[in-house]
C-alpha cells in the first residue's frame, strides 16, 4: 500500500473575495412564504489586473407579494496571465464561478433575513447551469 498521496495540479483560477454591493428587503406583511427567485448575472474581465469578477443580481419575491428581497453581489476571482480566456468563458466563468459564489449569496440571504426579523429565507439548492448559459452572454472585456 503507497503511503504517497497523488499531486493535484495547480489551480489557474482563484476565489479571491466576495461583497455585497446592494442589499433591499421589503416586508409588506409576514406569513408562510412561497417563493420566486430570478438571478441576473453579468462578468467582466480585467485582464491587465488578471481578475473576473461575476455580478449576481438576485430578485426573490414571495408569490403573493408577502415581500421581496434584491441584492447585487459580486465575487471576485484571479486567473493565471497565460490563462486561456476564451476556454475560460466556457468553463471556470460560467461554471465555476457561480457556483462557488452561490453558498456566499444564500448565507447572506439567511442571515439578512434572520436579523431583520422576518422569518429566515434559506434559498434552496439550484442547478446553476442555467445562470451559466446566461452569463455566457453577458462577459465582458474591460481593458
Amino acid at each position: 500500500m503507497s503511503t504517497t498521496s497523488p499531486t493535484l495540479p495547480e489551480v489557474s483560477f482563484r476565489f479571491l473575495n466576495f461583497f455585497v454591493k446592494e442589499s433591499n428587503i421589503i416586508l409588506n406583511q409576514q406569513g408562510d412564504p412561497k417563493i420566486q427567485v430570478n438571478f441576473y448575472p453579468k462578468g467582466y474581465i480585467f485582464k491587465s489586473l488578471r481578475q473576473f469578477h461575476l455580478e449576481v443580481a438576485l430578485d426573490i419575491k414571495e408569490e403573493t407579494n408577502k415581500f421581496s428581497i434584491r441584492i447585487v453581489a459580486v465575487a471576485i476571482f484571479e486567473f493565471d496571465e497565460n490563462a486561456d480566456l476564451e476556454k475560460y468563458k466556457t468553463g471556470f466563468f460560467v461554471l465555476n464561478a457561480p457556483a462557488i459564489m452561490f453558498p456566499y449569496i444564500r448565507a447572506y440571504i439567511s442571515t439578512l433575513t434572520a436579523l431583520s426579523g422576518l422569518f429566515t429565507v434559506t434559498l434552496p439548492t439550484f442547478n446553476l447551469t442555467t445562470m451559466g448559459e446566461a452569463l455566457k452572454n453577458n462577459i465582458q472585456d474591460m481593458e
